[in-house]
C-alpha cells in the first residue's frame, strides 16, 4: 500500500530550517515543503517551495494546507508560532528550545496534549546510530543498571566563538542560556538513557576568556580593522574563521569569499570576541541526580580543539566508554555484548549530526503514519524533561551552585 506523503511549512530558513527541509529533497515521496516564511528573501528561497511569506504570522493566518509546521526561527520566536500552529491543528517539528522560559515551555506542551498533536523537538542526537546504540545496550539489561555517567561536551573553540560569543546565542536575554541552547541535547540523552526523571541539579560556570579586559592593547572592535601584527596572532580572528578556513561556512547559504568578507565587515560575526554582547558562560559544569540514585556529571567545555562528545557510563554489570565515534563496551562477566544498532538507524544518510537530522524527520513521519495517540502524547511530554534540567542548572549557576530540587 502506498504510504501517505506529508506536507510541511518551514518558519525560518536558516541553517536548521534548511537541514530539515533537505529531507523533502532526498525523499520527495514522503515529504513536501509547501511554504517557507522568512524575512530575508534570499534565505527563504534557499528552500524550494511553491509559496513564500516574509512574515510567519501572515503564513499561519492563511492556514496553508499542511500536516507539519517546522519552527526553526530564533529561540525567542518559538513560543507564539508554536501555540498558533497547534491551535490551527498542525503537528510541530520545533527546533530546541521550546521557549527560553519554563512557563512558556510547559504551556506549549500542555497545548499540544490538549489538541492531541505531536511535538518533536530538534534533539537530533537520539536519532544517530552512535547514541541510539548506547540506548539499545542499556535497555537490553546486558550490562545492568546505570550507576553513573561522566560526560563531556567539547564544544570546539571555533564554535563557541561563533555561536556563543559573536552569534545568535551569545546573550541569554536575547536568546537562551547556553546550558539550554547547547546542552539540552545532552540532558535529553541522559533522561532517555536512564529512563527516569531527574530529581536534583547543581551547576557552576562563568565567562573565563571572552571579556573586555582581555582584549589586546591596540585591537579595534572589528577584525577587518585590526593591525596585521595583532590579527596574525589572534586565534579568534573572524577573517581566519570565516574567510580563510572552512569550518563554519556550512552554516551559511552563500559561502563565497565575497559573502564571507561582507559577513565579517558588516555583521556581528566580524566583531572582536572581547567586545561582543555576550553574557553566557564559555564553560559550565552540571551535576544531576536521577530517581533511583543514578548520578550524572556533565561538563560543557568551550576551549577544545574539536566539537565532540565523550562519555563513560558505569553500570552494575559493565561499562560503556565512547569517544564520539566508537564505543568500547565491557561486560564484567567477560561475555560479548550482543545488542546492536536499531534497524531503522543502520542505513546511513548524508545529513549532518551523524545522520540525525534526517533520522529525526523520518522518525516523526513514522509516528504520524502510526497515528497512535499514546505514543504521540508520550513523545511530546518527554521533550520537556531536558528543558527543565537546563532551567534548573542555570538557576543553580546564578545562585552559586545551589541545589535545585526538580520534583
Amino acid at each position: 500500500m502506498k504510504q501517505k506523503k506529508f506536507k510541511a511549512i518551514v518558519l525560518g530558513a536558516g541553517y536548521r530550517g534548511r537541514a530539515y527541509a533537505d529531507y523533502a529533497k532526498a525523499h520527495p515521496s514522503e515529504l513536501e515543503i509547501v511554504g517557507v516564511a522568512d524575512p530575508d528573501p534570499e534565505n527563504a528561497r534557499s528552500i524550494a517551495a511553491p509559496r513564500y511569506w516574509s512574515d510567519w504570522r501572515e503564513c499561519l493566518a492563511e492556514h496553508p494546507e499542511a500536516d507539519i509546521v517546522m519552527i526553526t526561527m530564533p529561540d525567542a520566536l518559538h513560543y507564539e508560532p508554536a501555540l498558533l500552529a497547534l491551535d490551527a491543528g498542525y503537528h510541530l517539528l520545533l527546533e530546541k528550545p521550546i521557549s527560553p522560559t519554563p512557563e512558556q515551555c510547559k504551556e506549549v506542551i500542555a497545548k499540544a496534549l490538549e489538541k492531541k498533536r505531536l511535538v518533536v523537538i530538534g534533539h537530533i542526537l537520539r536519532y544517530t546510530q552512535y547514541f541510539a546504540h548506547i540506548k539499545a545496550i542499556l535497555d537490553s539489561g546486558e550490562i545492568g543498571e546505570v550507576v553513573s555517567i561522566a560526560h563531556q561536551e567539547s564544544a570546539g573553540f571555533f564554535k563557541v566563538a561563533h555561536s556563543y560569543c559573536r552569534g545568535n546565542w551569545a546573550n541569554s536575554k536575547k536568546s537562551s542560556p547556553i546550558i539550554l541552547a547547547k546542552c539540552s541535547h545532552d540532558f535529553d540523552l541522559f533522561s532517555w538513557w536512564i529512563g527516569k526523571p531527574c530529581t536534583k541539579v547543581t551547576s557552576f560556570g562563568s565567562i573565563k576568556l571572552f571579556r573586555p579586559e582581555n582584549k589586546p592593547a591596540g585591537a579595534p572592535d572589528r577584525c577587518v580593522d585590526c593591525p596585521a601584527g595583532i590579527e596574525h596572532d589572534c586565534i579568534w580572528s573572524a577573517i581566519k574563521m570565516y574567510v580563510k578556513y572552512d569550518n563554519l561556512k556550512y552554516l551559511f547559504p552563500d559561502r563565497s569569499r565575497e559573502a564571507m568578507m561582507k559577513l565579517v565587515s558588516e555583521t556581528e560575526y566580524g566583531k572582536c570576541v572581547y567586545c561582543c554582547d555576550n553574557d553566557v558562560p564559555d564553560h559550565q559544569t552540571v551535576n544531576m541526580e536521577f530517581e533511583g540514585g543514578a548520578t550524572v556529571s556533565h561538563v560543557m567545555a568551550g576551549f577544545t580543539e574539536r566539537n565532540v562528545r565523550t562519555t563513560r557510563i558505569s553500570c552494575t554489570r559493565g561499562e560503556i566508554i565512547g569517544n564520539g565515534k566508537t564505543l568500547h563496551i565491557c561486560r564484567f562477566d567477560g561475555n560479548d555484548v550482543e545488542t546492536g544498532v536499531p534497524l531503522v538507524l543502520r542505513v546511513s544518510n548524508p545529513s549532518r549530526h551523524g545522520g540525525g537530522d534526517f533520522n529525526l524527520v523520518a522518525a516523526m513521519l513514522r509516528m504520524l503514519r502510526r497515528d497512535d495517540p499514546q505514543e504521540m502524547a508520550a513523545v511530546t511530554t518527554q521533550t520537556l524533561e531536558s528543558h527543565l534540567i537546563a532551567f534548573a542548572a542555570e538557576e543553580s549557576r546564578l545562585n552559586g551552585g545551589k541545589v535545585i530540587n526538580l520534583r
